[in-house]
């Protein structure tokens, strides 16, 4: 019995690609049909089939086209590790939204209590939201924040201080003190202070942070925290 193909057309609408896309795997030799009819047809089989889920798994995992083509080109290459971490990503996306409807049922509790905190504090708690479901942050680093922010509920964490300490340190800036200056050093310790009462000082969690804000600036301006001001008090930070 012969083996059984499809034509370019016919996969891509099976499958729910374009084929646009299927042409330009095809050029760049990541993905191509395997048989020819003799009317010079070119035929999609069920090897084929089985690399095209495997080139999608591995797109959805985050991987660039290039480096899937690396990958399957690359003799040690094992599908059931792929599989794994597709999985991986499946259980953490279950989690995450499994923590964000924790997080809907207590403001829907607010709500129906007439508990519900204002504006502000609503808004804070999107933001935490988005900020925890960023690839930035372990699943260590994320309960730790979770367990910090969410646990106070309504009750102020601390931000109208961190906003006045910030604002002098953008005062000292524009008055042209230097970040070893004396009272630049005094406010740095201040602002370490509140970050060790946040919990907000572990290294990897700062660098975390760092790399979260830098894809996300807008989160940073927020708080008033654009690229100078960060580096200046970084700068400040590191003499004490």
């Amino acid at each position: 019995m012969a083996e059984r193909g499809w034509k370019i057309g016919e996969l891509a609408k099976r499958v729910g690609l374009t084929v646009r896309m299927l042409h330009h795997y095809d050029r760049i030799g990541l993905f191509s049909p395997s048989r020819h009819t003799e009317s010079g047809h070119r035929l999609y089989t069920l090897d084929d089939l089985k690399k095209l889920q495997q080139i999608v798994s591995l797109k959805q995992l985050g991987f660039r086209l290039q480096d899937i083509k690396t990958m399957l080109h690359n003799p040690d290459y094992d599908p059931m590790e792929m599989l794994q971490l597709q999985l991986s990503r499946f259980d953490e996306q279950i989690r995450t939204l499994t923590e964000l409807r924790q997080r809907l049922l207590q403001v829907y509790d607010q709500y129906r209590t007439g508990k519900i905190g204002s504006s502000e504090q609503l808004m804070t708690v999107i933001r935490m939201m988005n900020m925890m479901r960023s690839p930035h942050f372990t699943d260590k680093q994320i309960d730790a924040l979770r367990e910090r922010f969410f646990a106070l509920g309504n009750e102020p964490y601390g931000e109208a201080a961190v906003q006045r300490i910030m604002a002098e340190f953008r005062k000292l800036r524009r008055m042209g003190k230097s970040p070893d200056d004396p009272d630049v050093l005094a406010l740095a310790r201040r602002w370490k202070q509140e970050m060790d009462a946040l919990s907000l000082t572990d290294p990897e969690l700062v660098r975390s942070a760092e790399q979260y804000y830098k894809e996300n600036p807008d989160e940073g301006l927020y708080y008033g925290m654009d690229k100078e001001l960060y580096f200046y008090m970084k700068k400040a930070l590191s003499f004490i």
